[in-house]
């Protein structure tokens, strides 16, 4: 029996393919092998954040203590890890899933650099203590902050766009003779599409009912406006009388009972 030679199917690949494929794959070599301080470059360039101690590779690194610049002064995060998504490289707006992780302190989401001075951040948690926005503020606050933002931008320090929720559990006011003890205060908050902040304050699980609508117009000043309600046993366990004259006009009790305060202020 006599076989008759069997030809293969020549494969219609061109040359121009091959030296393709070629270089895409020498060049995710080179790229998944370039060290980390190269994803702390780009994450770095703005000037903002800085880290020390960085290891790992520019996919995925880890810097040992890192830090962010607010108003001109370095604040702490601790250990940062960051997984960059690569092809933003290509549109030179470098995006990496960023966590840090500190004592009560830690960030999770998406941040993006758009520019020297421009920053956005997307899907993020934030965790952190009063104490750390102490120096902003004229009085004395305890407790924990914890954010959840949809989307924050912000360029050379200016609020451009921002969509998130923000809560303040086992806050605590010093009214200059006790500490106050007003349970937990959540916010909805909203860029105004002038640089400014406008939020929604209201109760969470407290005794103290809030009512408010905040807003911090671009460049200075306050506005805090709308009411809330408090039971009369809780306001002289805090011994708020003092303190809420300062600010806030005593209304008429609600059907309830509950002592009810105006707020109309302009800073």
């Amino acid at each position: 029996m006599i076989l008759q030679a069997v030809s293969l199917p020549k494969l219609n690949m061109s040359k121009k393919f091959w030296i393709t494929l070629g270089v895409v794959f020498w060049l995710y070599f080179v790229i998944s092998n370039l060290p980390a301080v190269w994803g702390a470059y780009l994450l770095t360039r703005s000037g903002d954040i800085a880290m020390n101690g960085v290891s790992g590779t520019l996919w995925s690194g880890r810097a040992s203590l890192a830090s962010v610049k607010i108003k001109g002064a370095d604040h702490s995060l601790g250990q940062l890890n960051w997984k960059l998504n690569i092809l933003s490289l290509f549109t030179l707006k470098p995006c990496a899933l960023i966590g840090t992780h500190m004592d009560n302190q830690e960030f999770d989401g998406e941040v993006c650099v758009k520019g020297k001075k421009a920053i956005a951040i997307n899907k993020a948690t934030v965790s952190f203590p009063a104490a750390l926005v102490q120096p902003l503020l004229p009085l004395a606050i305890d407790g924990q902050f914890a954010l959840t933002i949809d989307r924050l931008d912000i360029n050379d320090m200016q609020l451009i766009g921002l969509h998130g929720k923000a809560t303040w559990m086992g806050s605590k006011i010093y009214n200059g003779s006790n500490w106050m003890s007003l349970g937990g205060i959540g916010a909805d908050l909203v860029d105004d599409g002038k640089k400014g902040l406008s939020a929604h304050i209201f109760d969470v699980g407290s005794p103290l009912h809030l009512d408010l609508v905040g807003n911090l117009p671009y460049p200075t000043g306050a506005i805090i406006k709308g009411g809330f309600s408090l039971p009369e046993p809780y306001f002289r366990e805090i011994n708020a009388g003092a303190w809420l004259s300062m600010f806030a006009t005593q209304q008429a009790n609600d059907a309830q009972g509950n002592l009810v305060y105006a707020i109309d202020l302009n800073f």
